[in-house]
């Protein structure tokens, strides 16, 4: 008996976890024209995209897209992953997220300058691999951070670490990392784990 009440009691927790977080995300989302920006902020949102639902299933969290400010002419973009890498007006932006809302988080460090050159057209990177110069958007927020500003905003993770709660058994999970070719034991960055970083602060 009491084998089975603590296996309920994990269950309870692994269910109620994602939904903790939900909530709080839910409470600091912005609606609205963005205020002030810097270059190297970093805008989230739920995207309505095909392949949303899925992140959102396999990490647990609403946040399903983010990009990174960069300044263009004086004027704030996105640079972000469509189906290549592009600059994007922020208000285009959120105007394509779910409701109009988004996050934005920026780093402790000032004063920051982001090379965005040498990634425009790259192509979206379909099975969420590291090392095969296409990226897919949490992916291009780590590498910069990483390789630009030294900052490590959040250790990867293998794919399975992700796949709690039967989410791996999920049919078009199942489906669609068949088809991209995506392995359990493969690192990735999801968008929740650079919102959850320790080095950014959140942005009223």
């Amino acid at each position: 008996m009491k084998k089975w009440l603590t296996i309920l009691g994990i269950i309870i927790i692994v269910i109620a976890l994602p939904f903790t977080q939900i909530i709080k995300e839910t409470l600091t989302a912005q609606t609205g024209a963005v205020g002030e920006v810097r270059e190297g902020d970093i805008i989230f949102q739920t995207s309505l995209s095909e392949q949303s639902p899925l992140i959102q299933i396999g990490t647990r969290s609403k946040i399903s897209h983010c990009g990174i400010i960069v300044m263009r002419g004086g004027k704030p973009y996105v640079l972000e992953t469509l189906k290549t890498l592009v600059l994007t007006p922020v208000d285009k932006f959120i105007a394509r997220g779910e409701d109009g809302k988004y996050w934005i988080k920026r780093s402790k460090k000032e004063n920051i300058k982001i090379k965005y050159g040498k990634y425009l057209g790259k192509r979206y990177d379909l099975a969420f691999k590291f090392d095969n110069d296409r990226y897919y958007c949490s992916e291009l927020v780590y590498d910069i951070y990483k390789n630009q500003l030294g900052i490590e905003l959040a250790a990867p993770k293998q794919v399975k670490d992700y796949l709690i709660l039967f989410t791996d058994r999920h049919p078009k999970i199942k489906r669609a990392m068949k088809h991209r070719g995506i392995s359990k034991e493969q690192y990735a960055i999801a968008p929740v784990d650079v919102f959850n970083s320790n080095y950014l602060d959140s942005v009223d």
